[in-house]
């Protein structure tokens, strides 16, 4: 059985044979020909001793090693082995926990939404609307509204959404559009007024269609309530007793990357399918970023990057446009502002 103290250097595999001297600041390691190495104390590393009670030594942020008798080292250097096996099970412990927290966050929304009965996604998306609506002025135009309505029938035909999408225009300047729960669509006038063309807004229209396909609006509030709302959904408990509180929840909600990603190319192949142009959404991108800069109007603040977007949602100029002429100066001409 070896014994004795040996140095590797970390530069060659070639071991010194060393004696270690302890003081209370630092430890150091001395070779036949003088010294090796100074460790600081405060960075010592001590392995697990192995079968022939040998241990291993290391210094945060040096190079090399020593291999010496368990036995040699300071008392207060060796730690217990129950001590060890604690620090592993809490390892233990904080690896489940983070496993734990990605069921959480990414698995379980998803899968809490797909339960939700229809009807108690409709009663949340009603109060929901009357938080965002607030004291906003839904514009009326019957021309209009029948033009955007038709518009989104087509889109939510080939998304294959069964219910008819409820969609409401509102006199904000904000450029913006958000999907609620229940199949509900809130268009601001600011984006009217953005766009320069109808295909343009056809295709915010189309991205937000991919939203109400995948139950998004409900996918992000799960993932932003957390386990309580979770485990009570998946335990097929839905009253949604405090559901002012979870409208409120939803106003400030933001999707996540891969669902905005998938709302952008879902968007086009819908406009695809419907057999519309299908170039407006990137169309917008570039609008924005050539107003914007950074793209940060209400449609893209916590949304992928605006260029990269562009790229990966070119479209086709093949198909009809959105709306006519008549239909798109109906529409904007909803709220009474040019």
């Amino acid at each position: 059985m070896p014994t004795g103290t040996r140095y590797y250097d970390g530069h060659t595999a070639a071991p010194h044979v060393a004696t270690l001297r302890w003081s209370e600041a630092v430890l150091s390691i001395d070779g036949v020909e003088g010294e090796l190495a100074v460790w600081p104390r405060a960075r010592l590393i001590v392995g697990e001793s192995d079968p022939d009670g040998r241990v291993a030594l290391s210094c945060k942020g040096e190079p090399g090693r020593v291999l010496t008798d368990a036995f040699a080292l300071p008392a207060q250097m060796t730690a217990p082995r129950g001590q060890r096996w604690h620090y592993l099970g809490w390892v233990a412990i904080g690896a489940a926990a983070l496993a734990l927290a990605f069921l959480l966050v990414v698995r379980l929304p998803a899968a809490g939404a797909a339960l939700v009965p229809r009807s108690a996604e409709n009663r949340l998306g009603e109060t929901v609307e009357s938080v965002v609506v607030g004291k906003h002025r839904v514009c009326r135009g019957d021309d209009g509204q029948r033009a955007l309505e038709q518009l989104e029938a087509r889109l939510a035909h080939a998304a294959g959404i069964a219910q008819p999408v409820r969609v409401v225009v509102i006199d904000s300047k904000t450029v913006n559009a958000l999907t609620l729960p229940g199949a509900r669509m809130i268009i601001m006038r600011g984006l009217f007024q953005r766009v320069d063309n109808p295909d343009q807004l056809a295709g915010v229209m189309a991205h937000e269609t991919g939203h109400i396909a995948r139950r998004d609006p409900l996918t992000a509030l799960f993932r932003s309530a957390g386990i309580t709302l979770i485990s009570t959904t998946l335990g097929i408990h839905l009253g949604f007793a405090d559901v002012s509180s979870l409208a409120g929840r939803l106003v400030g909600l933001s999707y996540s990357r891969d669902m905005e990603r998938l709302a952008d190319a879902n968007g086009v192949a819908y406009l695809q399918a419907s057999g519309l142009r299908s170039d407006g959404l990137a169309g917008f991108f570039a609008l924005t970023e050539k107003r914007n800069g950074s793209g940060t109007i209400g449609f893209l603040s916590d949304h992928p990057r605006t260029l990269d977007r562009e790229k990966l949602n070119q479209g086709s100029p093949v198909g009809e446009s959105a709306l006519t002429a008549q239909q798109w100066a109906a529409v904007r001409a909803m709220c009474g502002k040019p």
